[in-house]
């Protein structure tokens, strides 16, 4: 059997008019058109369709029972149609995209803030929006951002880990250099003599202990989940702590002192997270690019 051609969408634009007009010369004048115009669309809808879509009698105004059933349904497709459009054209007349990176705040104010003039220089149209994330990423804080990614409208996230789900892409950015910091501390004996402020649920952290553990051997290790408060902590009082050693090279970095020579490059490394979409938008692909044109 021969399939039927689709139903002409002016004449659908014109039934959900006229059925929602108290007459056909009304639905005319709201449409700008002739009343013969508006009766051979009907027409020609009924002829696509069928079926009778109103009462054949002049005298009155009123829809079959087809009629009833296809206009409550055509003016709901028309207005999200209508919707549609009206925000694409807001799309248009905005030229500005927005993405929503999720970052670690220490990582932001450290290491990407001091190189975002470059990018919105290259691409002035994006506005880059910001929340928090975990810097170093455990098992519950990387399903936790599996799920942000997902659902909560976020682009892009930022982080040194690994997320084991098939709806989310990494891909690799930089290795991460652990190095201790430290205030009024003048050798390196006494830095294994001072506390630590360390991240216990980090496997950077953890890889850092592990390979210096006959060092830490007598060593005080308190926890700290978030670098930017140890950071702000060791400037006060005669602690320890690692941080990334890209951001000792931040402008804005405190005067601390970073211990080079107790480095170490640890694993998982810095990684980009972002939903897996059949295509990607094409500020998102730029920023992606950008960033591993600048930690290459």
């Amino acid at each position: 059997m021969a399939k039927k051609p689709a139903p002409s969408l002016n004449a659908l634009r014109v039934f959900d008019v006229a059925a929602r007009s108290p007459s056909f010369k009304q639905a005319a004048q709201q449409l700008g058109v002739t009343q013969a115009a508006v009766t051979r669309q009907i027409q020609t809808l009924e002829k696509q369709l069928d079926m009778s879509l109103f009462q054949r009698d002049n005298r009155v105004h009123c829809l079959t029972p087809a009629g009833l059933e296809l206009a409550p349904q055509l003016e709901v497709i028309f207005r999200q149609l209508d919707q549609t459009l009206e925000r694409a054209r807001h799309l248009n007349d905005n030229s500005m995209t927005s993405l929503t990176i999720a970052i670690a705040s220490v990582r932001l104010r450290f290491w990407l803030t001091q190189q975002l003039d470059d990018f919105q220089s290259l691409y002035p149209h994006v506005q880059l929006n910001f929340v928090r994330c975990d810097e170093f990423l455990s098992a519950a804080s990387a399903a936790e951002l599996s799920s942000r990614l997902q659902h909560d409208g976020i682009d892009l996230a930022i982080a040194a880990g690994t997320i084991n789900d098939k709806h989310i892409s990494e891909q690799r950015l930089a290795p991460v250099q652990l190095v201790p910091c430290s205030v009024g501390i003048d050798n390196e004996e006494l830095v294994w003599q001072t506390p630590w402020l360390v991240d216990r649920d980090s496997p950077n952290h953890l890889a850092y202990q592990k390979q210096y553990q006959p060092q830490f051997k007598s060593t005080k290790l308190i926890h700290c989940n978030d670098s930017q408060i140890a950071l702000e902590l060791i400037q006060s009082q005669a602690r320890v702590t690692l941080v990334d050693a890209s951001y000792c090279r931040a402008d804005n970095f405190p005067a601390l002192h970073p211990w080079d020579n107790l480095n170490l490059v640890t694993k998982p490394e810095l990684k980009l997270f972002y939903r897996k979409r059949r295509q990607q938008s094409v500020a998102l692909v730029a920023f992606i690019k950008w960033l591993q044109m600048i930690t290459k």
